[in-house]
């Protein structure tokens, strides 16, 4: 897709589309008459951060107030930062926008997205994230998400991991009991209950009728299940996508949940609103998704400002487990989405360490907190996972653990393409019928003729 988009903005690149995104300088400092002097009378130099808006959780809150302290900071050097606001937009105008060298400081996007954003030059280097003490003692899962083609293209702005939701009450219906039910995360971990007894437990659960659905899961290109039957569709030694044959495997999964009812043919009319409303009814055994289905349940359950309220309803009626690894002694797995904060590529190196010190700030200890609470999102740092904000919500502050595993979608820029082929196998098993192996056997045709020869590895 983001291929064809950068073909077509060459014809269709119109200025009256780029209207109304503000003036910022990209490069450099700018000064004008209203910048404020200094306590010695001074002018101070002003650097004016375009930085795209973005109000989800506490993120746009949080670039406000790390402007406010890095003035602070800026007082003793004679230099005040002032962050030119731009409208958010989508991923295709985005591409349409840099044609025209429209291209903020500073925005947030998926870590999907390296790659394009990379490839239309929406984006630099960001290497000083290696020797930042925000990320010092970071684990390697962060390093593979934030680096692409051997350097930092983006700087992690909220995490989340993909815990399994599992209803409490349907497990008690199936006759465990409460040492059963709370050991079970302990097993999964030590790898002595495997992903194919939990599919066990949705199909006697469903056939029992203690739940109408045994899995929902966000979205039928999950790859915490990708993962588990190790089809590893990403090659990061040489940035290419994998078709392997353990595709089939997953393919087999589904195949099986579908015949035996565990999942069912709309699963994927099934989102995360609706699977939050269905697990809060009971109808639902296990939902996979990622962290912020927790907080999706309690939105929904009116309890925002009743934390303690809402941790008594979770332990009474749901548990959590990492996605199991289909093999006795395996480990478990993770994957994640999670969001990067991304710098313009006409940032130079004089506004760089300014614009890197203000991203720092966006991640204070505090800050990454405040977006968790509004949010639903894991805090980045161990430094913030220390806040007693955090330690207070036993959820998050038990499955942060998880990071140090999660992995997260290939930021390759034919992911999204051999994705869609990957999911044609799946439709034509839930709406068609077909076997795993005739799934698998279209989803290899399709990915050849999409998916280039030079970005693909055919095991």
């Amino acid at each position: 897709m983001k291929r064809l988009a950068l073909g077509l903005v060459s014809v269709i690149a119109s200025i009256a589309l780029l209207a109304g995104c503000g003036t910022g300088s990209n490069s450099g400092a700018a000064t004008n008459d209203g910048t404020e002097t200094s306590s010695n009378g001074e002018k101070m130099k002003e650097v004016v951060i375009s930085v795209r808006e973005n109000t989800w959780g506490a993120r746009k809150d949080n670039f406000v107030e790390a402007e406010k302290r890095l003035n602070e900071q800026l007082k003793s050097e004679n230099v005040q930062v002032k962050i030119d606001w731009w409208p958010g937009v989508g991923d295709d105008e985005l591409i349409l926008q840099a044609q025209a060298n429209k291209v903020a400081d500073v925005f947030i996007n998926s870590s999907v997205d390296i790659g394009w954003q990379l490839n239309a030059g929406l984006i630099r280097d960001v290497d000083w994230v290696g020797t930042s003490d925000v990320f010092k003692n970071m684990p390697e899962s962060y390093n593979n998400i934030m680096k692409y083609e051997d350097h930092y293209y983006g700087v992690i702005q909220d995490m989340d991991a993909s815990p399994v939701f599992i209803s409490r009450k349907a497990l008690e219906g199936l006759g465990w009991t409460a040492t059963q039910i709370d050991e079970l995360k302990a097993r999964v971990d030590a790898g002595t209950f495997t992903f194919g007894e939990l599919v066990e437990l949705a199909d006697a659960a469903v056939k029992q009728k203690l739940v109408k659905v045994g899995f929902g899961v966000e979205d039928t290109r999950f790859e915490g299940w990708n993962y588990t039957f190790g089809n590893f569709n990403y090659s990061a030694e040489q940035n290419k996508m994998v078709l392997s044959k353990n595709t089939q495997k997953v393919y087999e999964f589904w195949h099986d949940a579908k015949q035996r009812g565990v999942v069912t043919e709309g699963i994927a009319e099934i989102d995360t609103d609706k699977a939050a409303e269905l697990f809060i009814k009971g109808e639902l055994f296990a939902e996979f998704a990622r962290t912020e289905f927790y907080q999706v349940m309690r939105t929904q359950l009116g309890m925002e400002e009743d934390l303690a309220g809402y941790e008594a309803w979770f332990k009474e009626n749901a548990i959590w487990i990492p996605v199991p690894s289909v093999e006795q002694g395996g480990k478990p797995v993770s994957y994640s989405n999670p969001a990067m904060i991304y710098v313009g590529p006409t940032v130079d190196d004089e506004k760089m360490p300014y614009v890197q010190r203000l991203i720092e700030h966006v991640l204070d200890a505090d800050l990454q907190v405040n977006h968790t609470l509004k949010s639903g999102k894991l805090p980045v740092t161990a430094a913030a996972q220390e806040d007693a904000r955090f330690q207070e919500m036993s959820f998050y502050k038990d499955h942060a653990y998880l990071i140090e595993f999660t992995k997260t979608r290939p930021a390759q820029m034919d992911y999204a393409v051999y994705m869609k082929s990957f999911t044609l196998g799946i439709d034509a098993i839930l709406t068609k019928g077909q076997t795993a192996a005739e799934a698998f056997e279209l989803f290899q045709k399709d990915v050849k003729q999409n998916v280039p020869a030079d970005s693909l590895i055919v095991e």
